[in-house]
């Protein structure tokens, strides 16, 4: 059987204020659908966090409904969906039961779970265990389970109540919201719980054929190339403008030996961080404008209007950093306003400006009669 494994889409995600709808709309319709179709998919799986909030925006609902809809009722391809800890399990699985028939397979809430979803091919049954995010506090009231305490003993009592289900001899796939030990965090996951007590160990999913998770934004593997984050859709912050986005391909033979593909997903804008000083920076050839640019600027001293002379170059900056920028002097003066003239003020501005470089004469010269014109009541424009 061959699988598609993708995870966190975080549809109607904000960006510095953007929203990445139609980012995600083109990397979803114009590469991830042809991808189903040229590979010759027989499930996708979707680990969870399939919208950015609880509350997600009617334009990122339309979008999953319609990748939804073509992906079962077009492609006439399973697709098996779990909450993560950004959506809503009532508002994810509403209409589940109605919906599966038509193989659309969503687990949001626990207690609307039926067990294992087992597909078929020519080897036999695949059976895939559904283990969507919930609380520690969820899990115990739902299975009845007072010991429950940790997200430890939580995914052990999910497994332990789905795993009775699975038919004899099947291949199983896992699919989990987690965040597994040995898993490489980044700065857009949203922490799960304080102190490290979110983290499950892998070794509860070494059973399975293949596990597919979900959580962790950066693809990569825990403990074993069978348990896998295929990673988030898009690059969601700049400390994941290294990483490589995409989804995971994994072949499951009838003898339970599993051959992994990674997919790369080329987006309409990438997120990408320019370093170098202020004029290499804006003097330097760039093929790819449009993307979305952090600048990290070597330059000590602050650049005048910095944002709007970038703009000019890339239309989507979003920050400018200068870590090296000399703030020793940052918010002190060295004078008593009540004993300066205006005219001093103005100079010492100039000043302040490149204090670790004193005006030259001429430059001198130029604020004097900048403010001559000032105090004859005449233009500087």
């Amino acid at each position: 059987m061959r699988i598609l494994h993708t995870a966190d889409w975080h549809l109607g995600k904000l960006f510095y204020g953007n929203y990445l709808t139609e980012d995600q709309a083109y990397v979803l319709e114009q590469q991830f659908l042809p991808l189903l179709r040229d590979e010759g998919i027989d499930a996708v799986v979707l680990a969870g966090d399939v919208y950015d909030r609880s509350l997600p925006p009617a334009e990122a609902v339309e979008l999953f409904d319609d990748i939804a809809t073509k992906i079962t009722a077009d492609l006439k391809i399973p697709f098996l969906v779990i909450s993560g800890n950004h959506d809503s399990p009532a508002r994810l699985s509403f209409a589940s039961r109605l919906l599966a028939p038509q193989g659309l397979y969503i687990a949001g809430e626990l207690d609307r779970l039926t067990g294992p979803v087992v597909l078929e091919d020519e080897a036999g049954p695949v059976a895939f265990l559904t283990i969507p995010y919930a609380e520690p506090a969820v899990v115990r009231q739902v299975l009845g389970q007072e010991t429950v305490r940790s997200h430890q003993q939580a995914m052990e009592a999910l497994l332990a109540w789905q795993g009775p289900s699975v038919p004899q001899g099947a291949r199983t796939v896992c699919i989990a919201h987690a965040f597994v030990a040995g898993g490489v965090a980044g700065d857009s996951e949203r922490p799960l719980s304080i102190g490290g007590t979110d983290q499950v160990t892998s070794c509860l999913f070494a059973p399975f054929t293949y596990t597919a998770l979900g959580h962790l934004h950066g693809p990569q593997k825990v403990t074993s190339d069978t348990i896998r984050y295929a990673g988030s859709l898009l690059k969601y912050s700049f400390g994941e403008a290294r990483q490589h986005k995409g989804a995971v391909i994994a072949d499951i033979g009838a003898d339970g030996q599993v051959d992994l593909t990674f997919r790369d997903f080329a987006p309409r804008h990438d997120v990408r961080i320019v370093s170098g000083s202020f004029e290499a920076i804006m003097a330097a050839d760039d093929d790819r404008p449009d993307d979305f640019i952090l600048a990290r600027l070597d330059d000590t001293q602050p650049i005048l209007d910095g944002m709007s002379k970038l703009r000019r170059k890339y239309p989507h900056v979003m920050a400018l950093e200068m870590p090296n920028r000399n703030t020793q002097a940052a918010g002190q003066r060295d004078f008593d306003l009540q004993q300066v003239t205006e005219r001093e003020l103005f100079t010492g501005f100039a000043q302040a400006m490149r204090p670790d470089q004193p005006l030259t004469e001429a430059e001198r010269a130029c604020v004097r009669a900048l403010w001559d014109e000032l105090e004859k009541g005449g233009s500087l424009l």
